[in-house]
């Protein structure tokens, strides 16, 4: 196969119809033009130049070679152009998976990162982090936003962004008529509002009644967060839900966090991406964006 730099010299060669414009044009010697040209005849089998006392013409086949040079290299300028416009500017797709208990907290990363980058387009998807991870290994999301799964698998590399922890939470009358700290035995007495099965929150709740040898009945398995927090706020029942996700309705009063014995978990969260897989400009911009303004 020619080599591309080949067909380069033989077009500004061709441009100028004089190896010395060329070598100027170029910073190639002379000689070392002759001998490419030389080359590239010998590769094609054909000669290309016709030698005349101002310079060199093409041949017919020369002709026609360098129209088809022309649209190869048009083409070519179009490409790498296109990609220092890519890196320059930022611009693409980046694809997010994230679980919606934190949706709320990328969504002024999200105003706030377009603003600065009107031309990158930004996807999202809401599944649950376990069909997430499935979407990312299959390279159908450049990254996930999630809490740090219990077993994080061996190809998914995490970045922490901070920390949380799940609380049971209630309205102002509810949590009023608590005695506090409660026991959890106590607190299984009262109706519990949960995400449905399989959100990490039914999981970790599950996980903490059964470390300490009780059960807990849910009253009510919801599969939207926000819907979570509504039926909490009128009182249907005692919310589990991410600290995080309900800090709003804690800074105006609308839910309390009920103290229990033992402490509810702390967990991290941040961002899943694949090991070995090089993403582009504008995701990592994305990431940066995040560990830098994260509070």
């Amino acid at each position: 196969m020619v080599n591309i730099e080949l067909y380069r010299i033989f077009y500004i060669v061709a441009i100028n119809q004089n190896i010395t414009k060329a070598s100027e044009e170029l910073n190639i010697s002379q000689p070392a033009i002759t001998k490419h040209i030389k080359n590239l005849e010998d590769s094609l089998g054909v000669i290309l130049f016709s030698r005349t006392r101002k310079g060199v013409v093409l041949t017919p086949i020369g002709q026609k070679i360098f129209l088809e040079i022309k649209n190869a290299l048009t083409i070519l300028d179009n490409v790498e152009n296109e990609i220092k416009n890519y890196k320059d500017n930022y611009c693409g797709t980046i694809r997010i998976g994230i679980s919606t208990t934190l949706v709320r907290l990328l969504m002024d990363y999200i105003n706030t990162f377009y603003k600065k980058y009107p031309n990158i387009k930004i996807e999202i998807n809401t599944d649950t982090t376990k069909d997430n991870i499935k979407l990312l290994q299959n390279g159908l999301l450049d990254l996930i936003i999630c809490k740090l799964p219990d077993n994080l698998e061996s190809d998914l590399n995490f970045i922490k962004i901070g920390d949380t922890s799940y609380e049971f939470v209630a309205n102002k009358e509810l949590y009023n008529n608590l005695k506090q700290p409660m026991k959890l035995i106590d607190l299984v007495k009262h109706p519990i509002l949960l995400q449905k099965e399989p959100s990490n929150s039914y999981f970790s709740v599950k996980k903490l009644f059964k470390e300490n040898n009780l059960e807990v009945d849910s009253k009510l398995n919801i599969g939207s967060s926000s819907l979570l927090i509504d039926f909490t706020k009128i009182g249907y029942g005692i919310g589990y839900v991410t600290k995080l996700y309900v800090e709003k309705e804690l800074k105006n009063k609308e839910l309390f966090i009920i103290e229990t014995i033992p402490k509810t978990p702390r967990i991290s969260y941040g961002i899943i991406t694949l090991k070995n897989n090089i993403l582009s400009n504008s995701c990592n911009e994305f990431i940066n964006y995040i560990l830098k303004n994260k509070n």
